[in-house]
């Protein structure tokens, strides 16, 4: 049997839990092709002892893997790898995306709802130093791009500089709660785009499109163009989870 690979470290901050994160960990190695097709992964003691998370995480990891069709679990046998070649197993990044599926389409519909009025609020209310604040997170943006990193991060944050401008604590703290969120799902897209770039410039557009709506005072233009914005990523959302779910 092969030894077992080095096991990545968790990243800074992830509020994925432990057996997500082991069962990342073990799709990496098989993208890595750590352990060919028909061999057999460590037994759930050996990735108890490796992992150092309880018998529960490492099943419930293994039964996602059986889900995603990568591995075969033969009762009293053991897990065996599947003929999968490892440029058509999902990135490890990409699936822990796709475990929040369901939390990230809800949020979009929350969004809907309450970024609209959002909106047309921060129109109305919205002062020259809650603009500075837009204006400085679109500058970062652009920067971003420019130096080629992703803007995942970054784009929510215009959202959060409209709630922002509105002024009002409860409408701040709830767009603040979809930072997180929102972020995952520009990864997933930046992830899937055909041409990041382009995707990157589009954001940059939309953003700044939006933010000049906010800015001339029209709450109910303000309010339109939040709608417009948020059914286009959902669009961008939904076509990235269906490309992403093809690729296992």
């Amino acid at each position: 049997m092969a030894s077992l690979p080095h096991v990545l470290e968790p990243r800074p901050g992830t509020r994925d839990t432990l057996s997500t994160q082991t069962l990342q960990q073990l799709i990496e190695w098989l993208r890595q092709d750590k352990f060919k097709p028909g061999s057999k992964l460590p037994s759930q003691n050996e990735l108890i002892d490796r992992f150092g998370i309880s018998r529960t995480g490492v099943r419930e990891a293994l039964q996602m893997m059986s889900v995603l069709n990568l591995i075969e679990i033969r009762p009293g046998l053991g897990c065996f790898v599947k003929q999968v070649s490892p440029e058509y197993i999902i990135n490890a990044d990409v699936l822990a995306i796709l475990l929040k599926k369901e939390a990230i389409l809800q949020v979009v519909e929350t969004r809907k709802i309450v970024e609209a009025g959002t909106a047309a609020l921060a129109a109305e209310r919205g002062t020259l130093e809650d603009f500075w604040f837009i204006e400085d997170v679109l500058t970062r943006l652009e920067r971003a791009i420019q130096r080629g990193e992703t803007v995942a991060t970054i784009a929510p944050e215009v959202h959060f500089g409209i709630a922002k401008a509105t002024h009002n604590d409860v409408l701040t703290k709830l767009v603040r709660s979809f930072i997180h969120l929102m972020a995952k799902a520009g990864e997933l897209i930046e992830s899937e785009a055909e041409d990041p770039e382009a995707f990157k410039q589009n954001e940059l557009v939309s953003h700044r499109q939006l933010y000049d709506v906010v800015r001339s005072g029209d709450p109910q233009q303000a309010r339109e163009s939040m709608m417009r914005h948020i059914a286009e990523s959902e669009q961008l959302i939904v076509n990235s989870f269906r490309k992403a779910e093809g690729q296992v």
